[in-house]
This record gives structure tokens, sequence and C-alpha cells, in this order.
């Protein structure tokens, strides 16, 4: 039985490929975008509990994603994922709705309890 659906949204297969593996042998189904605009038009679709998205990516940037997930008739939360964790970025993004913020590299159980916390609180929604 799963925990829950997350979808992991970065440009990096490196990364997609590590959180996807950490996720599922946690318990989650993984869903995976490697774009901005891939991940919304799969939120259409799949609705995940939760988002990991990647603040820098080519094309649509995470910082729009998160914008246009937020303004979703259902908005998913978004946990922002960022190799640049300076506080002004991450004040910004937390303004703007996303729920919390993962530096990279990956503290993992940190992700682990955040994204748990996370898909617990969308599911009781």
């Amino acid at each position: 039985m799963s925990l829950g659906k997350v979808l992991i949204v970065d440009d990096e297969p490196e990364v997609r490929q590590v959180l996807q593996e950490f996720l599922s042998g946690r318990g989650y189904d993984v869903l995976v975008a490697e774009s901005g605009s891939e991940a919304l038009s799969m939120l259409g679709v799949d609705q995940p509990d939760l988002v990991l998205l990647d603040v820098t990516m080519p094309g649509m940037d995470g910082v729009e994603t998160l914008r246009r997930i937020v303004a979703l008739q259902q908005p998913v939360p978004v946990i922002m994922v960022t190799a640049n964790a300076d506080i002004a970025t991450t004040s910004k993004l937390l303004a703007m709705g996303a729920v919390d913020y993962i530096p990279k590299p990956f503290d993992l159980d940190y992700l682990d309890q955040a994204v748990s916390i996370q898909v617990a609180a969308a599911q009781d929604r």
C-alpha cells in the first residue's frame, strides 16, 4: 500500500533518480518531470499529494512553476529544492506558498520527515 503520491520536478536526471529511489523505497508512488511545464501538465492528470520542485531549471523555473501551482483551483503542497538556499530566496518562496524547502545536497532524514508530514497533511484535507 502506498503512503502517497509525490511528483519530483528537477532538470537533473541524477537528482530525479536519487529522489525517486529514496522515496519509492520509503513506500511512496513517485512521478517525475524534468521541467515546470511537464509538471503542470501532469498535475491535471495524476493528482499528487506533494510536489518536490527544483528552483533553478531552464525554461520555466521553479519560481514560476510554484506561482502557477499555487494559482490552481486545487493547489498541491510544494517543497522547494535548491542548491542555493539563501535567506532572501527562501523567504520569497515561502511567502509565495511553498510549504518548505530542502537544500542540496539532501539531508535524507529531513527529506523523509518533511515529505511524510506534508503528504499526511495533504491526505487529511
